[in-house]
């Protein structure tokens, strides 16, 4: 199989896709079991931690992202509509999959640490007592 294919500009921008293709009943089926498993994981982590609770939050909004719009192509593919079938729409989705989880990974190594360490420093408990301090 070559991938080639991909580096041409035209191969996103193809209107002659089939309605349906052989794994289009796995895709619905995981795009929808991908919706549910975020509202179940989104209601169980209310009752958690604020680090598991906020890691929960920001992969569930990605995969609630990726599974309505991954339907809404899918949608437009079946029904053939010209423009929301071309290929450049799921690779859009591709690129910001991407994007969202390298912040989710950079939330996880570098900005939680960072403000677990300012969480006991002085200038935190000053934000809060800068009334008492006399500084506004």
């Amino acid at each position: 199989m070559a991938f080639t294919h991909l580096l041409r500009l035209d191969y996103y921008f193809m209107n002659d896709l089939e309605s349906t293709f052989w794994g289009f009943g796995v895709v619905v089926v995981g795009l929808i079991l991908l919706l549910i498993g975020g509202l179940i994981v989104r209601a169980k982590s209310k009752r958690w931690a604020y680090f598991g609770r906020e890691v929960a939050l920001r992969a569930t909004s990605i995969g609630f992202i990726i599974g309505w719009l991954g339907l809404l192509w899918l949608f437009f593919r079946y029904e053939g509509i010209p423009y929301f079938t071309w290929r450049l729409w799921p690779a859009l989705l591709i690129i910001y999959v991407l994007v969202a989880l390298y912040y989710l990974v950079r939330f996880i190594r570098v900005d939680y640490p960072e403000r677990q360490k300012q969480r006991g420093s002085r200038a935190d408990k000053d934000v809060y007592l800068r009334r008492f301090l006399g500084k506004k």
